[in-house]
């Protein structure tokens, strides 16, 4: 990705948030406490972005940590923002309750749902979000590709904004010098569009086949030591719910940055890379990786692509695996 189109993509972000940013304190809500790599350069390009305008959010949690009470007080009338990623719809269903429940609970307060795609298998769930977005009355809906877009301005009765990714909001990355030729970066969940058949390519010199890598059993363990040693919080917490919560900031941020760096690590341990996964590629482009993108089951990898040109200059697009293999043997010389 060329400088000049991560600076587009970059003030499209914030001409998406024109008269959104707070003017006082606010929350950021559903932190991705899990090893989905991707939902974590999110929240990382999200807290770059507030930072870049002088913000950061007063209250934060995971949805099984929310306390409403502990959030009222940190944040007053102050705005909701909710976490951006893949999730918005009936396929992931830890994740659309706990939003409906934000808006059920904070109704005529500014909510913005940071850049999602939208994807429902059932009509009555997409009439159930309806109905509780219109009885909000301020819900402000990001979305990152035409199609959610369309499907957010026919059935919701709210402001709907196209919005690159959040991960954009970073910048570019550094990468390591690669040892190996090919990375395959295949999803293994049910967004796979298809079970794609590498085992040709297993084994040959150079190749590696990976999804997203298992969390190591320990880590929270982990950064939880080396962020105690780092920030001295045995020193500054107290009983004080602000402590608290600027404790859980410093953890949140440096478990997702420990969970990105990660993703960094496998990504730029190829030359090249064929991946399924949105953020393989949005973060292949952010590292200058070539790379080669086949779509998740219901389009929402080419639906980005097309929304915001991000083929190109190295990325490519395929319908299968096989066919990726053989472009990036073309394009990028491969030798595998």
């Amino acid at each position: 990705m060329t400088p000049q189109h991560l600076e587009h993509l970059q003030s499209k972000i914030d001409e998406a948030f024109r008269g959104l940013l707070p003017m006082g304190p606010f929350a950021l809500l559903d932190f991705p406490d899990y090893d989905n790599i991707g939902d974590s350069a999110i929240y990382v390009g999200e807290l770059a972005f507030f930072k870049r305008h002088g913000l950061k959010p007063a209250y934060q949690s995971k949805i099984a940590a929310i306390d409403w009470q502990q959030m009222n007080t940190a944040i007053g009338e102050g705005p909701i923002f909710l976490q951006g990623g893949g999730n918005f719809g009936d396929l992931w269903p830890w994740f659309q309750p706990f939003r409906e429940e934000v808006l059920e609970r904070y109704r005529g307060r500014q909510v913005v749902q940071m850049p999602q795609t939208i994807y429902y298998e059932s009509q009555e769930r997409i009439d159930q979000t309806a109905r509780i977005i219109e009885k909000h009355g301020a819900f402000v809906l990001l979305v990152r590709d035409q199609q959610s877009y369309d499907l957010a301005t026919r059935y919701f009765q709210c402001d709907v904004r196209l919005c690159p990714d959040m991960a954009y909001a970073m910048g570019q990355l550094r990468r390591a010098s690669p040892a190996n030729e090919l990375l395959l970066h295949l999803r293994l969940d049910k967004e796979a569009s298809a079970q794609h058949d590498a085992s040709k390519y297993e084994g040959r010199p150079g190749v590696i086949n990976s999804d997203w890598p298992a969390e190591s059993p320990d880590l929270r363990r982990r950064v939880m030591q080396r962020t105690k040693l780092k920030h001295r919080i045995r020193r500054v917490m107290t009983l004080s719910g602000r402590n608290e919560l600027g404790f859980r900031d410093i953890q949140y941020r440096s478990l997702a940055e420990t969970r990105l760096s990660r993703g960094i690590r496998l990504l730029s341990s190829s030359r090249a890379v064929v991946t399924d996964r949105l953020h393989g590629h949005i973060l292949c482009t952010l590292l200058s990786i070539p790379h080669c993108v086949l779509d998740n089951s219901y389009g929402k990898t080419s639906g980005f692509i097309s929304a915001w040109e991000t083929a190109g200059d190295g990325v490519y697009q395929a319908a299968s695996l096989d066919e990726a293999v053989e472009t990036l043997r073309a394009k990028e010389r491969l030798s595998v």
